[in-house]
């Protein structure tokens, strides 16, 4: 709430503890209370005087990391969690029910059949990669329950399927938790998960006044796609190269060309002919042909410097390297350059 100019910090400071008329007003403040949602796109329905956003339809969600199996009629999270939690700090009543099974697997490989398992199960799931700096692990898997008995009851199930689909190293890893870990971050233990009466009352006035769509069709598998290949991205940037298997064993990206070994002469040469392609398409055995030519003539006539040559034909600077045994390095790569291919 920003009520004249100055940071919003300050009036939290002032206005909590308001007593008699003021209390009141704070207290039923709704405009106050919900502004924050005109930054996300929801507008004051006249009609019925609820917070809507405007044009709801579905939409391709881009920062999405994860891939839905099937959503649960029991959630609610752009409510519960984006605005309810993040906004106002109460754990809503369906959170405090939300028990997950949760699955880690630690191979791009392994995600690929998690996901293929959770298909297969049918159960409220999703999975994908943790981009949350909080969460020590590449990739997760959650399977979704409505209350403690039936997360324990769909523990020992996915835990056996895990077993026997991915691998036993995972399954041994298989937890059931409750809420989501940013709860446990914020509010602390989850067995101390609670909501106060003050809480409960605004909770009330949220559902009263905020109308948030709930995703119940699913997710879009035009969405799914693109979030897949995310996966392979952050797979290659974790170095994992299980994705590789996916890809028909190839990178994704180039490797680096590496100057480590081999003779320094023999480098800088294969070099100057790898320069050549690229700037004007000579071909590098023509370029060798060459350099070979000029090492008969140096030997000849008792030259060890490639420079003296090069001054002969004008150059002002040429690259000094003795002229040994013409040969291509394994190490120098194809040339790049404006022409379609090296001969």
């Amino acid at each position: 709430m920003s009520i004249l100019e100055s940071d919003p910090r300050i009036y939290k400071k002032m206005i909590y503890p308001a007593k008699g008329y003021l209390g009141r007003l704070i207290k039923e403040d709704y405009g106050g209370m919900f502004g924050f949602l005109q930054d996300h796109g929801y507008t004051l329905d006249p009609t019925d005087g609820r917070w809507r956003r405007v044009g709801a339809y579905r939409s391709i969600v881009q920062s999405t990391p994860w891939c839905h199996a099937k959503g649960s009629i029991h959630k609610h999270c752009n409510l519960d969690h984006n605005i309810i939690f993040n906004q106002f700090d109460i754990i809503p009543p369906r959170c405090l029910q939300c028990w997950k099974v949760v699955v880690t697997p630690t191979t791009f490989d392994q995600l690929i059949k998690l996901e293929q398992l959770q298909i297969s199960m049918g159960f409220p799931s999703k999975c994908g990669i943790e981009m949350r700096d909080y969460t020590p692990k590449f990739y997760g898997g959650y399977f979704y329950n409505h209350s403690l008995d039936e997360g324990r009851e769909k523990l020992e199930i996915v835990q056996k399927a895990v077993a026997e689909h991915i691998s036993k190293e995972i399954a041994d890893g298989v937890i059931l938790k409750r809420g989501c870990t940013e709860f446990e971050m914020l509010k602390g233990p989850s067995p101390y998960w609670h909501m106060t009466d003050e809480q409960q009352e605004q909770y009330d006035i949220i559902e009263a006044l905020v109308d948030v769509p709930r995703g119940n069709t699913g997710q879009d598998e035009m969405q799914k796609r693109m979030v897949r290949i995310k996966w392979f991205l952050w797979a290659h940037m974790n170095n994992d190269m299980t994705y590789k298997e996916y890809n028909d064993g190839e990178s994704l990206f180039p490797d680096y060309v590496k100057y480590n070994d081999g003779d320094i002469d023999d480098l800088k040469r294969d070099l100057v002919m790898a320069s050549a392609y690229a700037k004007y398409g000579t071909p590098i055995e023509i370029s060798s042909e060459f350099l070979e030519m000029a090492q008969k003539f140096a030997g000849k006539h008792k030259m060890v410097s490639l420079g003296k040559l090069g001054a002969s034909l004008g150059f002002e600077q040429t690259n000094n390297f003795r002229l040994n045994q013409i040969h291509l390095s394994d190490v120098v790569p194809e040339a790049k350059g404006d022409h379609d291919e090296l001969t």
